[in-house]
């Protein structure tokens, strides 16, 4: 009886004592379990924090690439726009250097037909100044020839008379011998009479003096040296235009300006064919 007895006593410390080792051994593994709980947690918070940071950080970036594709857009735009005006500007360096060229043959031409122009002027004026010699002043005046003739040489002493003196004639046949040259120049003749008694009632005043005057001349031009009429215009000036205090009688050689016109048309015509 007392073994069982001591059987059941040993038995039930036995029981007691494993009982304990196992509650201790569970309690160290609880507390090793809440160790790695407050270590798992710590490691979430941690993740979460670093989750957050990640997510701002990717926020950033995103705003940051829309931000670079809105200034990569407009830099884009802006180079369209920088090569469209480049090109526009090309485009008008271009044609403003086709209209600086055509100008420059424009200016060319005229040039050339006032080269021209100038060359026949200065072939009349050498001609009719070895013609005349000194019974005439010869001189180039606003782009024209102009022989200045005396009235008292034309008319004699009497400032009233028209009628062309005979000793006049010598020096209106040098003239149209040089004018018959050169058939392509135009011939005004310009009268300026400055009488101050008209004491013929047929003549109202120098205005009308001047003109019969002047109609005289080319009159002489035509009939007895066979000058082209159609060349030839009479202008009266009466005192109002006379150029000194003696009266004379202008011969004005100018070009026809319609056939120099007409040349430098013709002459850029052609120029923009080439």
């Amino acid at each position: 009886m007392k073994k069982i007895i001591l059987f059941v006593c040993v038995l039930f410390i036995s029981t007691l004592s494993i009982h304990a080792q196992k509650k201790k051994d569970l309690l160290e593994e609880i507390d090793k379990l809440r160790k790695e709980l407050k270590t798992t947690e710590a490691e979430l918070n941690d993740s979460r924090k670093k989750e957050k940071a990640t997510l701002t950080q990717v926020k950033t970036m995103e705003a940051q690439v829309k931000d670079l594709k809105e200034t990569n857009a407009s830099l884009l735009t802006n180079m369209s726009s920088f090569t469209e005006l480049s090109n526009q500007k090309a485009k008008n360096l271009e044609t403003s250097l086709k209209s600086l060229q055509e100008k420059d043959k424009q200016i060319k031409t005229i040039n050339d037909a006032i080269g021209k122009t100038d060359s026949t002027k200065l072939a009349t004026l050498t001609v009719l100044k070895n013609a005349l010699g000194s019974d005439a002043n010869i001189a180039v005046q606003n782009g024209a020839v102009l022989i200045t003739l005396a009235n008292t040489l034309l008319f004699g002493e009497d400032d009233n008379n028209c009628v062309i003196e005979d000793k006049a004639k010598g020096v209106l046949g040098k003239i149209a011998n040089a004018l018959n040259a050169k058939p392509d120049l135009k011939i005004i003749v310009e009268g300026n009479s400055n009488a101050i008694k008209f004491k013929d009632k047929s003549i109202s005043d120098n205005w009308d003096l001047s003109t019969k005057q002047a109609a005289s001349v080319v009159r002489a031009l035509q009939n007895d040296f066979k000058v082209d009429p159609k060349r030839m215009d009479v202008l009266g000036k009466s005192e109002y235009g006379s150029q000194s205090i003696e009266t004379a009688t202008r011969i004005i050689i100018d070009p026809k300006f319609d056939e120099f016109y007409g040349l430098v048309k013709e002459n850029m015509k052609n120029g923009s064919k080439k």
